[in-house]
């Protein structure tokens, strides 16, 4: 739809004056440029401002349409393609590079503040080398991340999936000892991975990556430890499970999740006998999520516009329903490739009954 006629009919479904539509136009221009028409999911030659309009339309009254718009134009976050790749350059050189330098000045013997120096030690060469860098997801946009430190990393260090092929695996760990070996690194021939940082784009409950279930760990993180746990699974020959620091890293989370994967993590490694850290690039405040009983004006709109048909298995894991969001994290945020499903389902969920905002594509293959 051409942008007048689909301010024409935000205007029409609004019940807008001239005055309005003058003093909102620039608004809705600047939001749709600068971020909200990049997003990914809607259907072909579909804008933001069509679709805010057609998401609007299905609210009974003015004063219900008034809450919703007012709602996107002043409390919606929208992470776009950009700032997401700004987190991504930054992940590398700003959080994990540190952590190495610093355990690379503990082995030289070498004064942590003397940064150039440990940077040019054979410790730090060594141990920048033997970390390797697995996504857990798309999300994790391993290429973005090669290009922006393909001057401090080797390709064969960073690779898109934490599930390897013994095929793969051989190949790292012969690049690894090849490259050690160029390097003059004592016991080139012998050597294993040091580091392993396991990497994705965003966590607000941070449930999907870690939980306990009865007396085992379920979720992507503990899937990787139990390969990397298993002597008869070709990727634990890629590190000696004692020896070895783990990182996950993300790129953006909350508050929420990082809490509790510090916890749950903690307990985990406890129990593994390992080291594993979270490390955040950027933590999402908890000012900015909503939860039921906090009197906001969006609120009746979250109770009375939800379809329980967007619920299955998956999201009961939860704990609760997705008025907001899963495990009710209550975000009002918009990645610009896809919407969380821990966000507001009045802004995601696409039913018979409910129309979104933001259409979400769901991993899973139920059809709503």
């Amino acid at each position: 739809m051409r942008d007048p006629l689909a301010e024409w009919l935000l205007a029409v479904v609004m019940e807008w004056s001239q005055e309005d539509v003058a003093r909102e136009r620039p608004i809705l221009q600047a939001m749709a440029a600068y971020k909200y028409d990049e997003y990914q999911q809607f259907s072909p030659g579909m804008r933001f401002v069509e679709s805010l309009a057609l998401w609007l339309s299905q609210f009974k009254t003015v004063s219900e349409k008034n809450i919703a718009y007012d709602f996107v134009k002043n409390k919606v976050v929208f992470c776009s393609s950009a700032e997401m790749n700004h987190l991504v350059g930054m992940a590398y050189p700003d959080h994990i590079r540190p952590i190495l330098l610093r355990r690379a000045a503990l082995a030289a013997g070498i004064s942590a503040w003397q940064v150039a120096k440990v940077a040019q030690s054979l410790a730090f060469v060594t141990l920048q080398r033997s970390c390797l860098f697995l996504g857990l997801s798309d999300g994790a946009r391993i290429d973005i991340f090669r290009r922006h430190n393909n001057r401090d990393l080797s390709h064969e260090q960073v690779y898109p999936i934490y599930e390897i092929s013994a095929g793969r695996g051989e190949v790292l760990i012969s690049k690894l000892r090849a490259s050690l070996s160029d390097l003059s690194a004592s016991d080139a021939a012998n050597a294993k991975f040091t580091t392993v940082v396991l990497m994705d784009d965003f966590s607000a409950s941070g449930v999907s990556y870690l939980r306990k279930e009865s007396d085992s760990y379920d979720g992507k993180i503990a899937k990787f430890f139990n390969y990397i746990g298993d002597p008869k699974n070709d990727v634990s020959k890629l590190i000696d499970l004692q020896e070895t620091e783990f990182y996950v890293l993300l790129y953006m989370a909350t508050k929420q999740a990082k809490a509790y994967l510090e916890e749950n993590l903690a307990e985990m490694a406890s129990a593994k006998g390992v080291k594993c850290s979270i490390v955040v690039v950027d933590t999402l405040g908890s000012e900015i999520q909503l939860a039921a009983g906090q009197n906001e004006p969006i609120e009746p709109l979250i109770d009375a516009y939800y379809d329980d048909v967007i619920e299955d298995e998956h999201t009961k894991k939860g704990g609760s329903d997705l008025k907001y969001g899963f495990a009710k994290c209550g975000l009002p945020l918009i990645l610009s490739h896809n919407t969380p499903n821990n966000s507001l389902a009045l802004l995601w969920a696409e039913t018979d009954k409910v129309r979104a905002l933001f259409p979400r594509v769901t991993r899973h293959s139920k059809r709503l």
